[in-house]
C-alpha cells in the first residue's frame, strides 16, 4: 500500500501526536499508542480510551494509519511519511525518547493483563504464532547471508536458544548476536512485548514442530 500524507489531506496536530506516538516504529500495538499518546503533552494527557479510538478511527478513514494483528494483539501501521507531512514526528531529544519509554512501560502490565496467564489452547495458539513469525525470520535470514534456509540448522538455532532462555535472557541475546544477528530485533520486540516464559514456549513448540518435519 502506497505512503499517504503528500496530498492536499493533512494530519491534523492531534492526529500527528498519535504518529508521534509511534516513536521509531512502523507498527505498534494500541495499548502502548495510547500509553504514549497520553504522555506526548499535557494537552493530550486528559484524552479518555474511546475518543482516542475515535481519533484512530478517523485516522484509518483517512489512510494515515491500518488496523494490524500485531503479536497477536491489536495494533497500527502507520502509512504516512514525515517527509510528506512536512513535520516531525521522530524523536528528536531525549525528552522525547524518554515520553515513550515512559508510556511503553505503563502500557505493558495492561497488555499482559489481556493476555492469557494459564497453559490453555488460546496460549499456545498464540505461542505457535509467534514462534512461526521466528521461524520465518530466521530463514528469511538464513537465505539472505548463506543464500539456502537448512531446517536441519534452523531447528539447531531454536534448540540452542531455548537453551539460552532457559538461562537468562542475558544469554539468549548473546547467542542470537553471535549466531543469528540478524533477527536479534524481532526477538528483542517479542521478548518485551511478552515475557521470556512466553517467548521460551513458543521457541519450544516451533522447535518442536520443526525438528519433528526436519528428521
Amino acid at each position: 500500500m502506497p505512503e499517504r500524507g503528500s496530498g492536499a489531506e493533512q494530519p491534523s496536530d492531534v492526529e500527528v501526536d498519535v504518529i508521534r506516538a509511534f516513536g521509531w516504529s512502523v507498527m505498534e500495538i494500541e495499548e502502548t499508542l495510547y500509553q504514549r499518546f497520553l504522555n506526548i503533552s499535557a494537552n493530550r494527557s486528559l484524552v479518555s480510551r474511546d475518543e482516542f479510538r475515535s481519533i484512530l478511527r478517523e485516522m484509518e478513514a483517512s489512510g494515515f494509519i491500518a488496523p494490524i494483528r500485531l503479536r497477536g494483539v491489536k495494533g497500527y501501521k502507520m502509512l504516512v511519511a514525515e517527509i510528506n507531512m512536512g513535520r516531525v514526528t521522530k524523536p528528536r531529544v531525549p525528552l522525547d525518547e524518554m515520553r515513550l519509554a515512559v508510556g511503553s512501560q505503563r502500557a505493558k502490565p495492561l497488555i499482559e493483563k489481556s493476555r492469557p496467564t494459564k497453559i490453555n489452547k488460546e496460549l499456545l495458539d498464540m505461542c505457535e504464532i509467534i514462534g512461526k513469525e521466528i521461524q520465518v525470520e530466521l530463514e528469511n535470514w538464513m537465505l539472505r547471508d548463506k543464500g539456502r534456509i537448512s531446517k536441519g540448522l534452523v531447528h539447531e538455532h531454536m534448540k540452542n536458544m531455548c537453551q539460552a532462555l532457559s538461562e537468562s535472557e542475558e544469554d539468549l541475546f548473546e547467542y542470537v548476536h553471535e549466531q543469528t544477528p540478524g533477527i536479534i530485533a524481532e526477538v528483542g520486540e517479542i521478548l518485551r512485548a511478552y515475557g521470556s516464559d512466553f517467548l521460551l514456549l513458543s521457541l519450544r513448540l516451533t522447535e518442536s514442530h520443526v525438528k519433528k518435519y526436519s528428521f
